[in-house]
């Protein structure tokens, strides 16, 4: 029986360990229901994106939720065919203001290695509850992995009597699931060659025209899109512009090397 109690409490304290994340007061100051940080730029946000990773470290990245109270929705394709026509015949409208009674929340596309927890058990959160998922792991694979946030909403559908149908709704009912947000995951393979601290910079980021990578030593450079194809190379001596014609717009890798370091920097063009 102590060796069951003793066997409880660790797995006790591992989950709570793991869960122990704590909401960005950045984002649910705003009150704009979603899952931050935002993988593109918003207006006097300055964190954008979620963190890269490098194989077999550990990684830890948390998540905000902020939880929408209620919401404006047209109803018709959540009712019968028949009941929507025979709504349409009395006249009753089938857009209204619908409370939230919760939303559930999960994570896809985790590379191998890493996981997610919420800081509610089952990541189903009630209406108007902020909260958070912490992203945690050390992954077992490298590349670019796309991570949506997936998101499904429980409304409360009105009671609603229609003529020579009946009544319908007075009742939860789920949303299809949709994605809140997708981040790209890039995972460096630091067993191919020796990873160091950032010495080089690209300056505007995120930027919606020209951009400047500066370079302290000639260097090889490689852009990659969010699909991991190379869209421009070149080899760079010293600090370099790039206009945005030249790649388009969009999320990127930008891989700057030489023999002895490699570094990767998201880019973001608007």
């Amino acid at each position: 029986m102590k060796k069951l109690f003793i066997l409880l409490s660790l797995l006790f304290f591992s989950i709570t360990g793991f869960s122990q994340c704590t909401p960005n007061s950045m984002f649910t100051f705003l009150g704009l229901p979603g899952v931050y940080p935002p993988e593109l730029p918003i207006p006097n946000i300055p964190l954008v994106g979620i963190e890269d990773g490098s194989l077999g470290s550990n990684y830890s990245q948390t998540l905000t939720l902020v939880v929408l109270e209620d919401t404006i929705m047209d109803i018709g394709f959540l009712l019968p065919a028949a009941a929507v026509t025979a709504m349409n015949v009395a006249g009753i409208p089938t857009v209204y203001t619908l409370d939230v009674n919760h939303v559930t929340f999960d994570v896809q596309g985790l590379p191998n290695g890493i996981n997610y927890q919420c800081d509610i058990s089952n990541c189903q959160y009630p209406s108007s509850t902020d909260g958070c998922i912490q992203l945690n792991g050390t992954p077992t694979v490298a590349g670019t992995f796309s991570v949506p946030v997936n998101m499904i909403i429980n409304i409360q559908l009105p009671s609603i009597n229609i003529p020579l149908y009946g009544a319908v709704g007075g009742m939860g009912q789920d949303v299809p699931a949709f994605a809140a947000q997708t981040y790209d995951l890039f995972i460096s393979d630091a067993t191919s060659i020796r990873s160091i601290d950032f010495r080089n910079e690209i300056y505007p980021n995120p930027t919606t025209t020209d951009f400047t990578i500066e370079v302290n030593s000639p260097m090889n450079l490689i852009i990659y899109n969010s699909l991991g194809q190379i869209i421009y190379s070149e080899k760079i001596i010293n600090n370099t512009k790039i206009n945005k014609s030249r790649i388009g717009s969009g999320i990127f890798i930008v891989e700057i090397s030489d023999n002895n370091s490699l570094e990767k920097h998201k880019l973001i063009i608007n």
